[in-house]
């Protein structure tokens, strides 16, 4: 939700920025707040039916839409900041000051690609940054929707905007002084991502991330598998959770599991967990069963299996653990347990 809250601020702003104002009059003002909310409108409502539509997906929530509302205020606010504008309510924002402000605009959405073609990012803004009429610097804009920094940028923010800034200086040869900045739109509030060039480091991490016949080696930890979406097809995350070396989660986890019991109607199931017998995807039988109630997308994939045995191994992504019942539904994944030992390369 957080991610479609975001994808909705950052689609707004663009078209707000490509606004075609030829039939409007220089001095028209009170147009500003009611085009920015048919515009957002638009995109919540084209967002709304991606999100649903997506295989895997918690639940919408309409309230978030203020999120998205308050994220694009911000965001123009900023914007008007950068073309130093007077500070003023958006009601008061007149057709003319709102061209100085796309005249700073440079590039808006914008894709970057590395020269040789192995580096991408996605700009969100490129402004100029300038006074009395004339270029001073550039700007790289990464317009952010989250929780702002207390003080200073993370280390990968800071990285990911160092990229961009990076980019754009190794195709624009004649450039001014280039900087890349976070705009936190929840408080206003803009921080400058500072250091050397990280070209040559991302050149090196896309290396070391090179196809290859053998899988990259497996380093199971709680922040690399915490979020990771390949656990389905690692045998060595399973094989620590089993010696606890990963916690298994709290109120969310991932399990592997037999099937012992499913009714398809109900959407109840008894599952019986998999214990790894060695490192290269193996499980046995164990004595650990516990019960699942199945809706939604959980439930329909289920259904899409059919038929399986006791001896059909699965995987449970994001089940929620409620007492000892887990919960399944669009929030869950259930994928047969078929881990990659080998590369796909031919």
């Amino acid at each position: 939700m957080a991610a479609s809250v975001g994808t909705v601020v950052h689609n707004s702003v663009e078209d707000l920025c490509n606004l075609d104002l030829q039939t409007m009059s220089e001095g028209e003002s009170d147009w500003l707040p009611g085009m920015a909310k048919d515009v957002l409108d638009g995109h919540w409502r084209a967002e709304k039916q991606k999100f649903n539509n997506t295989p895997r997906h918690p639940r919408w929530k309409p309230e978030q839409i203020k999120k998205a509302q308050d994220g694009l205020i911000g965001a123009l606010n900023i914007l008007l900041a950068k073309a130093r504008m007077p500070q003023s309510s958006l009601s008061e924002v007149e057709v003319g000051t709102w061209r100085k402000v796309q005249g700073i605009v440079l590039g808006n959405e914008d894709t970057l690609v590395s020269e040789c073609g192995k580096l991408m990012g996605r700009l969100d803004l490129l402004i100029k940054d300038q006074k009395a009429g004339e270029a001073e610097a550039w700007i790289v804009a990464d317009l952010k929707t989250g929780k702002p920094p207390e003080r200073e940028l993370n280390e990968k923010v800071n990285r990911q905007l160092r990229l961009y800034r990076d980019l754009i200086i190794q195709k624009n040869t004649d450039h001014p002084p280039i900087h890349a900045e976070g705009w936190y739109s929840a408080n206003q509030t803009v921080h400058r991502a500072k250091g050397p060039s990280i070209l040559q480091e991302a050149y090196d991490a896309w290396e070391r991330m090179r196809p290859s016949r053998e899988p990259l080696p497996a380093t199971p930890s709680e922040m690399a598998c915490s979020f990771c979406e390949w656990k389905a097809w690692c045998p060595s995350w399973w094989v620590a959770m089993k010696d606890g070396d990963l916690a298994p989660g709290g109120m969310f986890r991932d399990e592997v599991v037999k099937l012992v019991r499913f009714d398809r109607e109900s959407g109840a199931a008894l599952f019986e967990r998999a214990p790894p017998v060695g490192v290269d995807g193996d499980v046995a039988g164990s004595e650990h069963r516990f019960g699942a109630i199945l809706k939604g997308h959980a439930l329909e994939k289920m259904r899409e299996l059919e038929p399986v045995d006791s001896n059909t191994v699965l995987y449970l992504g994001s089940a929620r653990l409620d007492g000892k019942i887990m919960h399944l539904g669009d929030w869950s994944e259930i994928l047969l347990w078929e881990p990659l030992l080998n590369s796909l390369m031919d």
